[in-house]
């Protein structure tokens, strides 16, 4: 939970440092659904560090595996390249990911959307968050049954 907040209070900051210095303006009706989309966002990122988390008891170059997965998430999302700039398996990729469901449903919002435009991005961010809980629970459950059986934390 930490983290989820830690997400929020950043993002909300950003926000509204971009409102100030850039000009950003975002339609007040779309508050309420940029609020869900930003809590949705901030929950699928920290599960999926959950599950990075767990690939970290088993790996001895944990930042490895967290710098690959910054850079995947930064390209591969709609966070800093455009998503239709992306040939067709990127965007699937993306797909899978944190992050991108929200970020088009945050977009949709401030451009002037609606609630209910914005709704199943913000659902499909949180099926997002929902399957990388499910994977992390699994990874750490066959982590934890290996290393009780080795006696060793990481072997590889």
């Amino acid at each position: 939970m930490p983290y989820v907040v830690n997400g929020l209070f950043v993002t909300v900051f950003t926000l509204a440092a971009g409102a100030l210095l850039l000009g950003l303006r975002i339609p007040a009706a779309a508050l309420p659904g940029l609020a869900a989309a930003i809590g949705a966002a901030a929950l699928s990122c920290s599960v999926f560090g959950i599950t990075l988390g767990a690939l970290g008891l088993r790996f001895r170059d944990v930042f490895l595996v967290s710098n690959v997965a910054s850079a995947v998430l930064l390209l591969l999302t709609g966070a800093n390249v455009p998503r239709g700039t992306l040939p067709g398996w990127m965007r699937t990729a993306g797909d899978l990911l944190p992050l991108t469901h929200a970020t088009g449903a945050a977009r949709a919002l401030a451009a002037g959307g609606t609630w209910r435009a914005a709704l199943p991005g913000i659902g499909a961010e949180l099926a997002v968050a929902a399957g990388y809980t499910v994977l992390a629970v699994v990874l750490l459950r066959i982590f934890e049954r290996g290393s009780r059986k080795r006696a060793t934390l990481d072997v590889m």
